[in-house]
């Protein structure tokens, strides 16, 4: 689990509570279900209207990683690669097909074989460099989907806004009913703004930054196995990979 995730939206929320019960309000009367059906809803079919239905799946697919730790390690990782290096240098390119066998990372199996079948350089580039590219396309559109949710979330609040004063009008000859449903109208206004930037934006912005880090472990793959059909000392490519990733000083 991703705590900075859990942290951030029970913080906001639980800020915003406390502030509104300081000046004497209720959290409680913002919890208004015909708002947060107009707004949230109807702010995300929006959205789908605006994406690629396959990328509308990818949406709801990935968003599992916002909340979760990515299991993606770079020193590790540069470890694992830096190995077998050492067994391509040590022993040859077909010792690695016995390690091909036990690897369960799709794209560094498919990264490791074409070393193994002899490929040079350009060919791995040339092979990986599109899988890369589309992996990039895949989790942007993904994360683009909850950014527009979110960007569209405020409009619908307005929208709700509106619908509710129209009906508050109605209500002239009754005052308290009147005031009644200009609170709830308001109530659509702050369950727009509120969606879009405590939830569905963070949760945009999020997935595009995890996705940088599954591109940047793909990218590191690449450059090692690319390495080893240049037939690099694993030294030497130890020091090429830990640049890659010395702009990004943490663990994933």
């Amino acid at each position: 689990m991703d705590l900075s995730v859990l942290i951030g939206m029970i913080g906001a929320l639980t800020s915003i509570s406390v502030g509104d019960i300081m000046e004497g309000g209720n959290p409680l009367h913002l919890l208004h279900f015909t708002s947060f059906l107009i707004v949230i809803p109807t702010a995300m079919l929006a959205a789908i209207t605006a994406t690629e239905s396959h990328l509308v799946k990818a949406a709801f697919k990935e968003i599992k990683l916002v909340f979760k730790k990515l299991p993606i390690n770079f020193e590790a990782r540069i470890d694992e690669l830096i190995e077998y290096a050492i067994v391509v240098k040590k022993q040859g390119v077909l010792a690695l097909e016995k390690d091909i066998q036990n690897i369960n990372h799709d794209f560094l199996k498919e990264a490791l074989s074409m070393v193994v079948d002899g490929s040079k350089e350009e060919q791995i580039e040339e092979n990986l460099e599109p899988i890369i590219e589309e992996t990039e396309h895949y989790y942007h559109g993904a994360s683009h989907y909850w950014l527009l949710a979110g960007e569209t979330a405020p409009t619908m609040g307005l929208v709700g806004a509106v619908l509710g004063l129209i009906l508050a009008l109605q209500k002239l000859d009754n005052p308290a009913e009147m005031a009644a449903g200009i609170a709830g109208a308001f109530t659509a206004t702050v369950t727009g703004i509120a969606g879009s930037y405590m939830f569905l934006g963070p949760w945009g912005h999020k997935l595009k930054a995890k996705a940088h880090l599954v591109i940047k472990e793909q990218q590191l793959i690449v450059a090692a196995c690319k390495g080893m059909a240049r037939g690099d000392a694993p030294g030497e490519l130890k020091l090429k990979l830990t640049k890659m990733v010395t702009a990004m000083p943490y663990k994933v």
